[in-house]
């Protein structure tokens, strides 16, 4: 009888600890939200694996921490599946919202994509040959979107307000079918190696290095 009653409880909690890994990752994605990021200790958010990461809610960061998730593992997908990461709008202390380039060795190969990155410093700050497409990074003072590596790639982004809004510190970008609105200067790049080409940009300085691939519009004229 007691034999028995050990099995039971041991099967009930091999089924709770089933249960548990399942909440926190679907088909081998990892799901974060508010409460994942809390109960994990709380902002900034660390990613050390490589793999598949996708939000199922709105991310809210306190005026008290710098990032919103920092990607301390190459070969890291984000999906922001239609949702936000929002920061404290301090122009200071505002930090990222999302970063892998990081004090130490920079993860390579993230992608960051699907969703909105405002009220940073910088919105989304990779390191190389990543990829950042399909997000909104508005509102972030510094940066929508910034990456210091070579060879990473932004398409299909909107950014509007802030000091950049595509930035490639190092070599062989490619900014392509991007709007930039409202910022001190639409694309920053580094050299003649990155390209960009079919973004619109409006009411900044337009672009400032880089070679043009052609359709691109600043203000209504080609640029």
């Amino acid at each position: 009888m007691q034999r028995q009653k050990l099995a039971a409880v041991f099967f009930a909690a091999v089924i709770v600890l089933g249960l548990a890994a399942s909440a926190g990752a679907v088909d081998g994605t990892i799901e974060i939200n508010q409460a994942t990021v809390l109960a994990a200790g709380g902002f900034p958010y660390g990613i050390s694996n490589p793999g598949s990461y996708r939000l199922t809610g709105n991310l809210t960061v306190p005026s008290t921490t710098l990032d919103a998730i920092d990607v301390k593992a190459s070969y890291v997908t984000i999906d922001l599946n239609g949702f936000s990461i929002i920061g404290p709008n301090d122009p200071i202390a505002g930090g990222n919202g999302i970063s892998s380039f990081l004090p130490g060795p920079s993860a390579t190969s993230t992608t960051v994509e699907n969703g909105t990155v405002t009220g940073f410093n910088i919105g989304v700050f990779v390191g190389p040959s990543s990829i950042v497409r399909n997000v909104h990074a508005d509102g972030n003072s510094a940066s929508g979107i910034r990456s210091l590596g070579n060879g990473s790639v932004f398409s299909g982004n909107t950014t509007s307000s802030g000091n950049n809004g595509i930035y490639c510190g190092g070599q062989a970008c490619l900014i392509s079918g991007n709007t930039v609105v409202g910022t001190t200067t639409g694309i920053v790049a580094n050299d003649a190696t990155t390209g960009y080409g079919g973004n619109v940009l409006k009411n900044t300085t337009n672009v400032n290095g880089g070679t043009s691939l052609g359709n691109n519009l600043c203000s209504g004229v080609v640029c």
